[in-house]
């Protein structure tokens, strides 16, 4: 009985593991529409500290993209992975707008594929900035 209960407590943990990895597996985002999110302490690490979500996203050549990251709740950042996974773009705060800690990224697309976004918090070395955001991807213009 203790070799069955010990069992199912290891097959449930096995699960719980898995869960939460599959949860940090990218998202799929869609041009033009607006994605909202809540970054918490559970979500995956970035790579500067603070909790991140992934998006993927399939953009065509010579395409000039808007990019935006809003939050009330922290200071948000953009990263843009290319189809090798080189990174192409990256964006604390943007420009022109005083005291904004939103994010903006505006990149003219050079080869077809699909993308990889992420959106983090900006927290140093303090984890705990997290909360809601909204994400869009939009044309600017076809080339």
């Amino acid at each position: 009985m203790r070799l069955h209960t010990l069992a199912l407590g290891l097959v449930a943990a096995l699960a719980a593991t898995t869960a939460s990895a599959a949860d940090w597996s990218p998202k799929s985002l869609q041009m033009g529409r607006q994605v909202n999110g809540t970054l918490v302490a559970a979500d995956r690490p970035s790579d500067n500290g603070g909790r991140s979500h992934d998006y993927r996203i399939n953009l065509p050549a010579g395409q000039l993209v808007a990019i935006s990251a809003k939050s009330d709740d922290f200071d948000t950042v953009l990263v843009l992975f290319g189809p090798t996974g080189n990174k192409i773009s990256e964006n604390d705060d943007r420009e022109g707008e005083g005291d904004s800690t939103d994010s903006l990224i505006v990149t003219e697309v050079e080869a077809a594929g699909e993308y990889l976004l992420r959106v983090h918090a900006l927290s140093g070395d303090d984890d705990s900035a997290t909360g809601d955001y909204s994400l869009k991807v939009m044309s600017i213009a076809d080339q």
